[in-house]
């Protein structure tokens, strides 16, 4: 900085009026010196320069030089003081979101939520003494019976637990009257005040938890108001937040055995009203849904002789994304399923309005209901998993039908699957033995085909117990449904191939997002094996339907392809009614754009079931609508009889 300073002098002092004439400073200085070299000489140096000395000119530099030479430096000493202070200011915005995030994190019961997120084991938590006689409801802290109470200092959290802590605020009510109702019997009944102590610190305990867990989200919140002023973009805080966004977000960073846990969380943000969260979420590529399992999810489904429908297309939506939960928690929903499916009552309490925001597995169901659950489970319901390679796989039935449904890609191993992409011959497992399929000619992805491979002898062992029972009871076996998301579909789309071979009547295969399985000669037999009862969904830009490549590195000539028939999502979440080619690259294109100035690079996160799951459920509420204004355009159409 001190040598710009300087030259901005020296150019300075040249360019003044009163300096800058030739005999001012330059001429002067100039005849000094040859004087004094002069005197230096000697005389016969003199003598032999018989012809006199010219005079040496010096031509100052111009004021225009000088002044552009100013104009230069200073710009030069702005720049660097401009980049200076934009560096500074940059350093001042990631300090303030350091501490931010500091802050958000260290906070105690912030810390505790967090800590809840992340931990792998159940853990002891100190109860906050300081703050329970502030935060009690006010009938509880009136009363007299509550300081005759040992209380514990510290309480174990469990899924459970959390659930409960997360229940809508209907349910807490419900609890509430319920304290109140033992309090009052304590009077009559002293046998009743364990069993009040015992419910009114599990309710304490509960209200503790679900106090941590909404300062940690409206924490978020506060996150994602940075963004929207304009104060910080989310590619500023995701550096930051990035971890604990994940850890929400996305299944494959949950810990074990938390599906539960989840799904309750989600349908909390939603009925809480943490829209500001659901924002954030959002711009970082991650849907926020309430649990979409409903009791009456499976009550309006029957084989469809047609092909397509919506509905059925939610379900298996559903039950794709299901497939990405652990095993405890997959049982749960669909015995709950079969439950509705086999008892009116229930069908008809797990069918409320609230359904949309609340978890269906948080309701308390009867005794004579929870047997009906367990029965679904131990008699009609199957999970496969397979670590050798990572496959994941669970079936279930019905009276009316069976759905297959398989998990997509979570794990590295699922993604080396993917990545083997070379062909090979198709075979099946057929009466214990392999054996050479009907798709002679036809090769399929390798890595999909050994996934399927695995599991494929105890798919059809479970179905041929299925058969057998089914026929002893003089009943046929009901048709089946496979579904999958991503590899899962994939898989879908093998396994279809395979039971088809094997004889067993598959009356449908819908699959979201599911990249290409083999080559076209295999895909042009399967379209005709299944009668164009292939529905392939693709949302807007999602990548994987693109890949492997429509060609063989090793066999240039053997190309791969997709099967069935696509239903693709447009930017705006529709399905577009008429698909062609041109009309999906300039929608694809309004969606790249769309992502960048938005969300984000969209490829992935279109990808997510979360986002088919979303769109379907709209499609689905857009076809009740339709249905239901026709319904009244018929009726007002009708004569009025007099």
């Amino acid at each position: 900085m001190r040598l710009f300073i300087y030259l901005i002098s020296l150019a300075a002092v040249f360019t003044l009026p009163g300096l800058s004439q030739p005999g001012s400073i330059v001429l002067p200085l100039a005849s000094a010196v040859a004087e004094t070299n002069t005197q230096s000489m000697t005389r016969a140096d003199i003598q032999a320069n018989n012809q006199p000395a010219e005079q040496p000119t010096y031509a100052p530099p111009t004021i225009e030089w000088l002044s552009a030479l100013a104009l230069v430096l200073a710009g030069g000493a702005l720049l660097w003081g401009g980049s200076h202070y934009v560096r500074q200011q940059q350093w001042q915005r990631i300090e303030f979101l350091r501490q931010a995030v500091k802050e958000f994190e260290q906070e105690p019961d912030i810390y505790n939520a967090l800590k809840i997120l992340d931990f792998e084991e159940y853990r002891d938590y100190a109860f906050p003494t300081s703050a329970q006689d502030r935060e009690r409801p006010h009938d509880i802290a009136q009363d007299t019976h509550y300081n005759k109470y040992p209380q514990s200092t510290t309480f174990r959290v469990s899924d459970e637990l959390l659930c409960r802590a997360l229940d809508t605020h209907d349910q807490r009510s419900q609890r509430k009257k319920q304290l109140e109702s033992l309090q009052m019997r304590i009077e009559k009944d002293p046998a009743a005040l364990a069993e009040y102590q015992t419910a009114l610190w599990q309710y304490r305990v509960e209200t503790v938890l679900r106090d941590w867990f909404n300062k940690m989200l409206n924490g978020l919140e506060h996150f994602g108001y940075f963004i929207e002023s304009g104060l910080f973009t989310a590619k500023e805080l995701q550096p930051w937040l990035n971890y604990w966004i994940k850890l929400i977000g996305d299944p494959a960073y949950r810990r074990p055995g938390a599906s539960s846990f989840y799904d309750a969380l989600y349908s909390y943000i939603h009925h809480s009203g943490f829209f500001g969260v659901q924002k954030l979420f959002e711009r970082f590529g991650y849907r926020i849904l309430p649990s979409p399992y409903k009791g009456n999810d499976l009550v309006d489904i029957e084989p469809i002789p047609t092909g397509y429908s919506t509905r059925l297309a939610l379900t298996l939506a559903k039950s794709s994304y299901l497939a990405y939960q652990d095993k405890q928690f997959v049982a749960e929903v669909i015995g709950r399923w079969g439950a509705a499916l086999h008892n009116p009552e229930i069908r008809r309490q797990l069918a409320q309005p609230n359904q949309n925001t609340e978890s269906m597995t948080q309701k308390k169901l009867e005794p004579w209901s929870e047997q009906a659950k367990n029965d679904m489970i131990r008699h009609n319901f199957c999970y496969f998993d397979k670590a050798d390679r990572d496959t994941q796989a669970y079936m279930f039935r019905t009276d009316q039908f069976m759905v297959l449904a398989f998990r997509g890609s979570q794990e590295p191993k699922d993604w080396l699957t993917n990545f083997t992409t070379r062909l090979r011959n198709f075979t099946i497992r057929k009466d214990g033995v392999t054996a050479i399929s009907s798709y002679r000619k036809g090769r399929v992805h390798t890595g999909f085909f050994l996934a399927w491979a695995i599991i494929e002898e105890p798919v059809l062992a479970e179905i041929q117990r299925w058969t057998k029972e089914l026929a002893q009871a003089g009943k046929l076996l009901p048709p089946l449904y496979i579904t999958g998301h991503s590899l899962g579909g994939a898989l879908a789309t093998i396994a279809a191939a395979a039971l088809i071979d094997n004889g067993i009547r598959v009356e449908g295969v819908y699959t979201f997002g599911q990249p290409r399985v083999g080559d076209r000669t295999f895909i042009t037999q399967l379209n005709a094996n299944t009668g164009g009862k292939v529905f392939r969904f693709v949302n807007n830009n999602d990548i994987v339907p693109h890949v492997p490549p429509p060609f063989s590195i090793w066999n240039p000539m053997r190309l791969y392809g997709h099967v069935g028939t696509v239903k693709y999502f447009d930017a705006k979440g529709k399905i577009m009614a008429k698909y062609k080619l041109t009309a999906r690259l300039t929608d694809a294109t309004v969606g790249l754009v769309k992502g960048i100035f938005g969300a984000g690079f969209n490829l992935i996160s279109d990808h997510r079931m979360e986002y088919y799951i979303s769109h379907l459920d709209d499609a689905l509420q857009e076809e009740t609508k339709d249905y239901a204004a026709q319904m009244l355009e018929v009726g007002s159409k009708q004569p009025v009889e007099q």
